[in-house]
């Protein structure tokens, strides 16, 4: 499918490719934000430990170091469409396993199984890629993450009210989801890649980390994105536990911040960042994301009154929705048509490290410095990352 320029606006755009590859991702993302807050507590019940819980989710996040990189090598020679099928599947048999599971061992279980499926972000980013042009990419990217931002509108509000019904019905619901989802992906997705393609397939997928993360073009964007994702993730993976200690929030407070930050969140990536980063670029926008969640972290680790939480949630929102996408689309820039599923692959795999590490490490925090060290700690890997872009050996690279 060759690049062609998107409408963006009105119903008509939902009949585009990108607003295919939206409302599929926004629809995945509905059942994954349904069961965020829900997964610590309900871990608690199966007796797991606060560093079990971390375990937990860093499972997830291992799978998804492991697999990213392969799907996305995957996707670039067979497509992106089967690659995006297959992920539906086992996500939404993952979440039935969650939701009926009789021990601890078969939520991590099901946990490894969606971490594996859920591996093919690194496909949809690439997908992006494929179908928008230099100009549009950062907007491209940025309305895949509103998709993400509007899953945490939805899905924790949803996962908050079936809770009440019965504990496993926010499993059964997201794993529906999945399969709706995968039932409008087959009818109305359609392939951008030519079926068999061996561009870049000589290349091992270690060669091809390696390359990346030492790349004087790319490998700095993806130092920052390991950072500012191991910072956020720490803050996300104990934040249920940090709201009920601190705050005395329940089930539905939990799922109602989550709400709260998908708003906000949604209304930066999906109509701010494309408008900033047209008039001023993207490495202006990029810095100033990254001190504006540093900063957010920090005091979201300081505040002790409940309403002075809210306008640092929107800080937050607002800084790493400037982020997130903006780097996405740096490095689809810089990354030749042939290779974007696998070099977006290792961006996906930067975050599943995050997502490994940043668990593990927040819980143990919590658990022995203090509650509020995680958040704190995060903050401080976010000025990192800032001081990073501020650097002209970063910003200036060659375009190969």
């Amino acid at each position: 499918m060759s690049k062609r320029r998107h409408g963006f606006g009105g119903l008509a755009f939902f009949g585009t490719p990108l607003g295919i590859v939206f409302s599929t991702v926004l629809i995945d993302l509905i059942g994954f934000g349904i069961v965020i807050p829900l997964v610590p507590l309900y871990a608690e019940k199966f007796g797991a430990s606060v560093i079990q819980i971390g375990i937990l989710t860093g499972s997830y996040a291992l799978m998804q170091l492991i697999f990213a990189p392969i799907w996305g090598r995957v996707s670039d020679r067979y497509g992106r469409r089967p690659v995006i099928l297959g992920s539906l599947i086992g996500t939404s048999v993952a979440w039935l396993m969650f939701g009926f599971a009789g021990a601890l061992w078969m939520l991590f279980f099901a946990r490894i199984l969606d971490g594996i499926s859920g591996a093919s972000y690194a496909a949809a980013q690439a997908y992006v890629a494929d179908i928008t042009t230099d100009k549009e990419r950062v907007r491209g990217m940025g309305l895949i993450g509103a998709a993400f931002g509007l899953g945490f509108i939805i899905g924790p509000g949803i996962g908050a009210l079936f809770a009440l019904i019965d504990p496993r019905a926010p499993f059964i619901v997201a794993a529906a989801a999945a399969m709706g989802n995968f039932c409008l992906a087959w009818k109305r997705l359609p392939e951008t890649r030519p079926r068999g393609s061996r561009v870049g397939a000589s290349e091992s997928r270690w060669s091809a980390l390696g390359s990346a993360v030492t790349s004087r073009a790319i490998g700095p964007l993806i130092w920052i994105s390991f950072l500012g994702s191991l910072g956020f993730v720490g803050m996300e993976s104990v934040f249920a536990l940090y709201g009920s200690r601190q705050f005395g929030f329940g089930l539905a407070q939990t799922g109602l911040v989550f709400v709260f930050i998908g708003v906000f969140a949604a209304i930066v990536q999906g109509g701010l960042v494309h408008r900033l980063t047209d008039r001023v670029g993207e490495w202006p926008i990029l810095r100033t994301g990254l001190w504006l969640t540093s900063a957010a972290l920090i005091l979201m680790g300081l505040v002790s009154n409940v309403w002075a939480l809210f306008p640092v949630l929107i800080l937050l929102a607002l800084g790493s929705g400037l982020v997130f996408p903006t780097i996405s689309a740096l490095v689809s820039q810089r990354t030749p048509d042939a290779a974007q599923g696998g070099t977006l692959g290792v961006l996906a795999s930067a975050g599943g490290l995050a997502r490994l590490i940043a668990p593990i490490g927040a819980t143990v925090l919590f658990q022995v410095v203090g509650i509020s060290s995680p958040l704190i700690i995060g903050g401080l890997l976010f000025a990192v990352c800032g001081v990073m872009a501020t650097s002209k050996l970063v910003r200036v690279a060659p375009a190969g």
